[in-house]
């Protein structure tokens, strides 16, 4: 009976018995975050099928803060929406401990996001097909994204401010309503952002979400422009189908997940639902019939898997857990993106919204050295994998994976030339600049599951993100860098410039023609997590690393799903939100075929 393994379990783990009321549903899905309300509301749609949502975060509809999409900054400071996750000290930014955010409410993180609507570039897509994924690829996710989103189209005068759409790459019929802001921003910033950009070469990309992202341009985001409100995963596909009779919402946090009775090991892992804890702390069960798909995260998945006995066996019997499946690759391929903040004091107060943003090839980056810089790049590769292959613990076959992973990645850096830089160009208050950030860094870390110092597995995940764990990186950010600062010495957007900000460091922000030393020696110290991680259950060969397959059942079990930025193998040139809508709307599909 499924109870007698879960005891087991729990006895390794040191536990406490769970003796709870049980309850049984098709699906049950964990998260109520960005992919998993997507699911839920798909799933639900049809009357026959009952479908289960947990999620430990409350309901944030009332909080005002995350309503008013102009309220985004004050979100950093508001206590009670981000779980606070944090990383272990990083080397490669001078032993910082660096903060993560990831939204605490039914929502996830499309609760606390910038709101940015940005897909990515067409070849990233296509290269998934590459990772050992045939059928995904830029034209299968094409449908998807206009299958979900209800876009407004800009107004006259929201047009001569740059916002402007290409109708053919949308749609706007769907649920997640997308639009431009309706206070953009009204003064000559616009205007003197592009043409600064456009004398360094970047020009205006009239629709960053037509797979090309080069450029600069004013982006969407994830509002109703006409209620000027920001649209959330739960606005959009849960609090309207909440009152569906087959659709249940509890509120717990998952420990584990059940199996079959019957399983012994990979050869029939049969997932049969999971075990979460009330917020009293009480203990239940709850069994799905057809499918449990984990929607917890990229930071939160790996560890239901590792404490159900899905990982790698030497980590989980290190730390008493009986393993089910061998798959090494959870919890690691942790990619995360730097974030430079390069802020100015504005000589006048700007009251709108300023969406801006400038996307940039290696080429711009490095401009005539960037041959030479993708030479030395692709004669390293193999180095970095044994580097990062060593680190995990990993062997010959993790070297040929890892290596494999990055002449994809390095091809379409410098064959594909796919953007490799965004930098923001925006204005708030009496603040002016930018934040930029290497797009498709090579390290790679992981998150697991850790010991805490009461008997029990901690709750908090070991976070390790491995920044700047190869040169190229560090070279990128630096590059990044020094274009947004060049961007701030040219004509017209310098004059309205008033000043430096207090660095975050207490370290001047080198001049455009600083040193390379110079440069990196304050990047290291004043960068931040973009809180953009993926990766952590990648879909994958499995021989590559990966966790889940096309269909993103996880391998080695049945039953047994992910769907959410875990399963995003790659880095791209975007935001995660639109992306991850599109990869739920898929997901979703293709579980209703499975039903049929």
């Amino acid at each position: 009976m499924p109870w007698i393994l879960a005891v087991i379990l729990q006895a390794s783990l040191g536990y406490r018995v769970c003796s709870g009321a049980t309850t049984s549903y098709d699906y049950v899905v964990v998260g109520a975050g960005t992919c998993g309300l997507l699911l839920a509301n798909r799933l639900s749609h049809d009357p026959a099928l009952t479908v289960a949502v947990i999620d430990p975060g409350p309901d944030q509809r009332s909080n005002t803060l995350i309503n008013d999409p102009a309220a985004f900054i004050r979100l950093f400071q508001e206590p009670g929406v981000s779980w606070g996750y944090r990383s272990v000290p990083q080397a490669g930014a001078g032993g910082r401990v660096l903060d993560y955010r990831a939204g605490k409410g039914i929502g996830g993180s499309s609760l606390i996001n910038g709101m940015t609507y940005i897909r990515g570039d067409e070849a990233q897509f296509d290269a998934w097909e590459d990772l050992g994924n045939p059928g995904w690829n830029w034209n299968e996710l094409l449908r998807y994204y206009k299958k979900l989103e209800r876009l407004f189209y800009p107004e006259p005068w929201q047009v001569e401010l740059g916002a402007s759409v290409r109708s053919e790459f949308h749609g706007f019929n769907g649920q997640l309503r997308v639009g431009f802001p309706p206070n953009l921003e009204n003064t000559s910033f616009y205007q003197d952002a592009k043409d600064s950009w456009g004398k360094l070469g970047l020009g205006l990309n009239r629709d960053v979400n037509s797979g090309a992202t080069r450029g600069f341009d004013v982006w969407p985001q994830t509002i109703d422009p006409k209620l000027n409100q920001r649209w959330d995963s739960a606005t959009s596909f849960f609090w309207p189908v909440a009152g569906r009779p087959n659709l249940h919402l509890i509120n717990g946090t998952v420990e584990r997940i059940l199996w079959k009775g019957t399983s012994k090991g990979e050869e029939d892992a049969e997932a049969s639902g999971v075990e979460y804890l009330t917020p009293n702390h009480g203990c239940r069960r709850i069994y799905a019939s057809r499918e449990v798909i984990l929607s917890a995260g990229a930071l939160r998945t790996p560890l239901i898997l590792e404490r159900s006995g899905v990982g790698d066996t030497r980590l989980l019997k290190k730390l008493g857990i009986t393993p089910i499946v061998d798959l090494p690759g959870v919890g690691e391929n942790l990619i995360d993106q730097p974030n430079s903040p390069l802020m100015f004091k504005a000589k006048n107060k700007f009251l709108g919204s300023s969406p801006y943003a400038a996307f940039a090839t290696a080429r711009d980056l490095f401009g005539p050295k960037v041959s030479e810089v993708a030479a030395q790049t692709k004669r390293s590769l193999g180095q970095w994998a044994r580097h990062m292959a060593q680190s995990r613990g990993g062997g010959a076959e993790t070297v040929t994976a890892l290596e494999r992973i990055f002449r994809i990645q390095h091809a379409l850096i410098f064959d594909k030339h796919v953007t490799l830089a965004e930098i923001l160009t925006t204005a708030y208050g009496e603040v002016i600049g930018s934040a930029a950030w290497n797009l498709l860094p090579f390290s790679r870390g992981s998150v697991h599951i850790q010991a805490g110092t009461d008997g029990y597995v901690s709750d908090m995940p070991a976070i390790d993100p491995q920044f700047m764990a190869v040169d190229f990186d560090l070279a990128a950010q630096v590059a990044a860098g020094r274009l947004a600062a060049r961007l701030w010495k040219s004509a017209p957007v310098r004059d309205l410039v008033g000043g430096n900000l207090q660095p975050p460091n207490g370290s001047e922000m080198p001049t455009p023609d600083a040193t390379e030393g110079q440069w990196r020696n304050w990047t290291a110290g004043v960068f931040v997590s973009n809180s953009h991680p993926i990766g952590t259950a990648a879909m994958m060969a499995r021989e590559l690393g990966g966790v889940v397959d096309p269909k993103l059942a996880v391998y080695g079990t049945r039953k047994l799903r992910v769907v959410d930025a875990s399963v995003l193998p790659m880095q791209f040139s975007g935001h995660l939100t639109a992306t991850l809508y599109a990869v739920a709307e898929k997901a979703a599909r293709m579980m209703l075929e499975d039903t049929r």
